[in-house]
């Protein structure tokens, strides 16, 4: 296994659900699904990322895993289901909601203990007693990795600060966000494992600009001169989009997500290419899309768009 490859984590979001923009196959059967995570073990990744809140992913990995008989040979990192407080009486434990979400999780994938178990909503990175319950956890040994997924850079400060073991953040091409903050200076003179997540921006930078719905139309002129890039460069956009990650990026792993067998290849492949952060189209990219409006690049607000 090259250190390349092992930097890579693969994403279940699309084994659980159809997902991405330019997904036109939808959701895998459990017999493509298994082959895929069986090519991306033979390609030597073994960490793979998952979440309540993605559809039947969690239940797809822990039939792969019991069929398999991997429960010591993977590792798995989940995340709480979104808003999961809000469901809960009042006045319920944080330590009894952790645990109860906790054990669905557990109890879906067929294993005993996780590798990483992070909050899916941002915010619950402020609340102290939701942190200090996943601690708990940990010290139980249900949780080896505790953390947060972020959308924005308050949040993924926050959880530097605080040395969380885990923070899950985006970048990509047109999301370089986070390299105008300290987040990733912070995340490494505390201890902090950073996984960078979206490289394909949901699918959006494989694309073309014919292609993209009407709400992101705003994106047009933006993915015409990334392709420009990836031309003159003779680069594949998945290929740039992935070795732009892998090379601009200071986090420690990409997650990345797969429709088919021939993606899983071509990424592994691309992961490869030795691209440096000062490589001319690395840096080109870097100045024409460092700066793009937040609202266009967040898929969370993507719904939000106005025209």
């Amino acid at each position: 296994m090259n250190h390349s490859t092992n930097r890579l984590v693969l994403g279940t979001v699309q084994l659980g659900m159809a997902y991405g923009l330019s997904n036109k196959r939808g959701q895998p059967t459990q017999e493509e699904a298994f082959s895929l995570l069986d090519d991306a073990r033979a390609a030597g990744i073994d960490t793979f990322d998952t979440a309540w809140a993605y559809g039947t992913a969690e239940d797809v990995l822990g039939a792969w895993i019991k069929e398999r008989s991997l429960e010591k040979k993977v590792r798995l990192i989940s995340k709480m289901r979104p808003h999961a407080l809000n469901d809960y009486p009042d006045g319920t434990q944080a330590a009894e909601v952790v645990h109860a979400e906790l054990e669905k999780s557990l109890q879906r994938l067929g294993v005993d203990s996780l590798e990483g178990y992070l909050f899916h909503s941002p915010h619950y990175i402020y609340l102290s007693h939701m942190i200090e319950s996943l601690r708990d956890a940990k010290k139980e040994g249900l949780i080896q990795h505790i953390g947060v997924s972020i959308y924005d850079e308050p949040e993924a400060l926050q959880a530097a600060e605080l040395g969380v073991d885990y923070v899950q953040v985006p970048y990509n091409v047109f999301d370089q966000r986070l390299d105008k903050t300290d987040f990733f200076d912070l995340a490494k003179a505390n201890g902090v494992t950073v996984f960078a997540r979206s490289p394909f921006l949901q699918g959006l930078l494989l694309m073309q600009p014919n292609e993209l719905p009407d709400h992101l139309s705003i994106l047009k002129p933006e993915l015409t001169q990334f392709i420009d890039i990836c031309h003159r460069h003779e680069l594949t956009q998945a290929a740039a989009a992935l070795c732009f990650s892998g090379a601009a990026c200071r986090a420690d792993h990409i997650v990345f997500g797969v429709d088919t067998r021939e993606q899983l290849e071509e990424n592994v492949r691309n992961i490869a290419i030795d691209a440096a952060p000062k490589e001319a189209w690395v840096t080109e990219m870097k100045e024409a899309f460092g700066n793009l409006n937040r609202g266009a690049i967040n898929p969370s607000l993507w719904s939000k768009i106005r025209h």
